[in-house]
């Protein structure tokens, strides 16, 4: 199963508007922190984490939407009938892990879909269809490319390893952070001004109206999934 981020977009068999990709993940991830097993609340939270699932099939993801759906159903089911068995650091140590797992995966598998099924092209198109300032369209064009970069850049760094033959059973983690994280971090940088120097190069921030290769329109089904995430939001903050 590979979760590692790639620069392009795949093939979906549903063809979502980026628009409608937003409401579900900003639906998704303020309705999944919470840890309410009210009714509605209930509900709520199960819709919001088959969505992910669903959306991962539509990819042909399906590996990654099986681990998903396994990994929060073990740690819902965790939650329900482990953790009231277990007493002091055993259960602060199961409820930690159960509730970063049951909170914030879907979040972030929703994030990953989108960037997966996202060309960059589509996403700014639709920031400036729903006319988002240029300090908050650059910002988040970088960080919706930095992702991918950093992915790419971690996978050079382990080849780099390979080819040296070092760090191939590393059990020290200082040796870790001096032959991993210390690249990744001097690269972060250099990613960060690159990608923030092409953005101003492909004129993002210049004014006036900008024409755009792709395409995008909402169709009715999109309007129907942003009409479902703001009811679901609605109803989240009333019950």
């Amino acid at each position: 199963m590979e979760l590692s981020l790639s620069a392009g977009s795949v093939k979906s068999r549903l063809k979502l508007d980026p628009r409608s990709k937003m409401a579900l993940m900003i639906a998704v991830s303020l309705i999944m922190v919470s840890g309410s097993s009210a009714d509605v609340e209930f509900i709520l939270r199960a819709i919001c984490a088959a969505i992910p699932f669903v959306l991962l099939l539509s990819v042909r993801h399906f590996l990654s939407a099986a681990f998903y759906i396994l990994l929060l159903s073990g740690a819902v089911s965790c939650e329900h009938f482990v953790l009231p068995h277990l007493n002091g650091a055993a259960n602060l140590t199961v409820m930690i892990i159960c509730g970063v797992i049951s909170r914030f995966v879907p979040g972030y598998m929703m994030g990953w879909y989108m960037v997966r099924s996202t060309s960059v092209s589509e996403f700014i198109t639709a920031m400036e269809r729903m006319h988002m300032p240029y300090f908050i369209t650059i910002p988040m064009t970088v960080m919706f490319r930095f992702f991918p970069t950093l992915g790419e850049e971690y996978n050079s760094i382990h080849d780099a390893m390979k080819m040296r033959e070092i760090g191939q059973s590393i059990k020290n983690p200082f040796i870790y952070i001096e032959y991993v994280l210390v690249p990744i971090m001097m690269s972060t940088v250099r990613i960060a001004d690159e990608l923030s120097a092409a953005s101003l190069t492909k004129g993002l921030s210049a004014g006036g109206k900008r024409s755009h290769i792709c395409q995008i329109n909402l169709n009715a089904f999109d309007i129907l999934l942003i009409a479902g995430s703001s009811i679901m939001i609605v109803l989240f903050f009333v019950f």
